[in-house]
């Protein structure tokens, strides 16, 4: 079942910016796709991602795909097409600890980057301080920084473009909810929400968080769990008061000026169980830790709540590939907050599996049979 009667072969279970750069890679080199999501194109939680990218991540793996999607969205209009450039602005991304060991791991990460080409460097409380005014050097003891680090200005620009792209070599989007696979011959039957069906050699499911509940249809368990985020936004503010995106490793505290004007602000931190989630707690917590790390954040209201859910895994790494035993099932999922930020590339990695069959070429660390027999890989340390 498509709109033009062509039988795709592969179909994509999900529209998010995850869904959509596959189905872009895909479409390009002359596979017939077919993408299909409950809500439309730009869903979950690529509707309400605030559109943060940058380099510095602890695993390598994480590291070069970063790379690699950075350097596409600073050419993004000239790759796809697009009629609307995301605006990659080089705003810079300080980690701050106030810990002595979440020091030690954010200089191992710089050295890493630097062994690389990055010109991450580590900074202590006074720099930083100098670099975000009313900061509270007395309250932590250094941080890293890398100032090619950054934002896009109009984050729904990627999933559009990659969307517009994939539609003109010949992809289709279906407003359908897939609500239970199942393998027929050597095909897969995808069985809709409408009581309709649609047979294909091939299936990506980049569904979030709902690809866990999708899988348990054919009976196969991943260790994928949801986490809430809540993110806060001030009203315009006029005068600039941080200019780089500022994350409070220790304090699961983030913070950014945004080009609009507003300020973002973010408390990451672990609820304790029979906690207050009431948005008109969160907000009294997230302003309070706010004016507590930054002093010019005593001045600003966050009247504006949006909440998300992370697709997480053990390891705060990306589930991407085939699944042994499953023949043309492959994942695209776990993306555990990053899916804008590593799209580019990730799609590039999952249209690989589809066409090789394998995952020859997805970083083993994100392969899904890292877990077998209850194993894990190690741990992704800078997920905000």
């Amino acid at each position: 079942m498509t709109t033009t009667g062509i039988r795709p072969e592969v179909a994509i279970i999900g529209a998010g910016v995850t869904g959509m750069s596959t189905a872009w890679h895909l479409s390009r080199q002359g596979v017939r796709v077919l993408v299909l999501d409950s809500v439309g194109v730009g869903s979950g939680m690529t509707a309400i991602q605030p559109g943060g990218v940058r380099t510095q991540w602890a695993n390598p793996d994480t590291f070069t795909l970063a790379t690699e999607a950075q350097d596409f969205y600073e050419n993004f209009v000239e790759r796809t097409g697009a009629s609307k450039d995301p605006e990659l602005v080089h705003c810079g991304y300080a980690f701050v600890a106030s810990k002595p060991e979440t020091l030690e791991a954010l200089r191992a990460t710089v050295d890493s980057q630097r062994a690389q080409g990055v010109d991450a460097k580590m900074l202590t409380p006074e720099e930083l301080g100098e670099m975000i005014p009313g900061l509270a050097v007395d309250q932590i003891l250094g941080g890293s920084f890398n100032g090619s680090d950054g934002y896009l200005n109009s984050p729904g620009a990627p999933v559009a473009g990659f969307a517009d792209g994939a539609v003109r070599a010949g992809a289709e989007v279906l407003i359908a909810a897939v609500e239970r696979i199942e393998r027929v011959s050597d095909e897969w039957k995808l069985h809709l929400a409408s009581g309709e069906t649609v047979s294909v050699p091939k299936v990506v499911i980049a569904a979030g968080v709902k690809s866990a509940t999708l899988l348990a249809t054919l009976g196969v368990d991943i260790p994928l769990t949801a986490e809430p985020r809540h993110i806060f936004y001030s009203n315009p503010i006029g005068d600039r008061l941080i200019e780089p995106l500022v994350v409070f490793t220790d304090e699961h505290f983030a913070v950014k000026h945004l080009a609009d004007g507003s300020v973002l602000a973010s408390d990451l931190s672990p609820l304790d169980e029979g906690a207050d989630t009431t948005e008109a707690a969160m907000r009294v917590k997230v302003a309070a830790k706010g004016s507590r790390l930054v002093e010019t954040l005593s001045f600003v209201r966050f009247p504006v709540m949006v909440t998300g859910t992370y697709d997480v895994t053990p390891d705060q790494q990306l589930l991407l590939g085939a699944i042994g035993g499953l023949p043309g099932l492959v994942l695209a999922c776990g993306m555990n907050g990053r899916g804008m930020m590593l799209a580019p590339a990730v799609g590039r990695v999952v249209a690989e599996a589809v066409i090789n069959g394998d995952n020859s070429t997805v970083p083993v660390s994100m392969r899904p049979d890292r877990f077998a027999d209850g194993a894990a890989g190690i741990r992704e340390q800078m997920v905000i």
